[in-house]
């Protein structure tokens, strides 16, 4: 290799280690936000069926797909940080000769193949395994907690009547607007599609 291409794979490396710890942290804080946006539904459904605090139901509809938009949020920087990292494997082992670097390979086999339609990590190219159906859980356990919100808040807002009796409304409304978006956004992967076409624009420049 000429020193172009030795500094060329160092400047790589060091941005694929900073991919990788992305890639890393933000799937660590992607279930840490799941499991901590649980133990607060959980804790208010607690409350509002032990009597010390019967309000705390109507939260629960409004809460449950707010986590899913943040939850969402943070997977879009998993998908980022492993997409770029793939494209800087791929052109490390081109300047080096040598197919060294094959995680992104890797993780197409063991997780899902990034380019398959998928809903988060739901993806049709691997529907049965280990990712897709732990989304299917996750995806079941937050519908019976809200489920359960919601059969609360309607009955709250029966019993307190008013302009409290549009809140089963909103949260539909909520609810409905925030999944939308979501399964709107994962399928048409417009956001998705506008990286690759940037990392399409870099690879074919570095390549000239």
């Amino acid at each position: 290799m000429t020193d172009v291409d030795r500094l060329e794979v160092q400047l790589l490396s060091e941005q694929l280690a900073r991919m990788r710890g992305m890639l890393f942290g933000y799937s660590d804080l992607f279930f840490r936000r799941i499991r901590d946006w649980a133990i607060v539904t959980i804790a208010l459904l607690v409350l509002a069926s032990s009597g010390a605090f019967p309000t705390a139901v109507a939260f629960v509809p409004f809460i449950v797909p707010f986590a899913f938009l943040e939850t969402a949020y943070l997977f879009f920087y998993t998908v980022f940080a492993r997409r770029y990292a793939e494209r800087l494997e791929r052109r490390i082992n081109t300047v080096t000769g040598v197919e060294a670097l094959v995680a992104h390979r890797l993780e197409a086999a063991y997780f899902y193949p990034p380019d398959a339609p998928k809903i988060a990590a739901l993806s049709a190219g691997h529907p049965l395994g280990m990712v897709s159906v732990s989304t299917i859980g996750y995806t079941l356990g937050a519908g019976i907690l809200w489920a359960a919100g919601f059969s609360g808040l309607v009955a709250f807002a029966e019993g307190q009547g008013g302009l409290t009796g549009l809140l089963p409304a909103g949260a539909v409304l909520w609810t409905t607007t925030i999944a939308g978006y979501l399964v709107w956004s994962f399928l048409t992967r417009h956001d998705e599609a506008r990286l690759l076409r940037e990392l399409d624009r870099w690879e074919d420049a570095v390549s000239r």
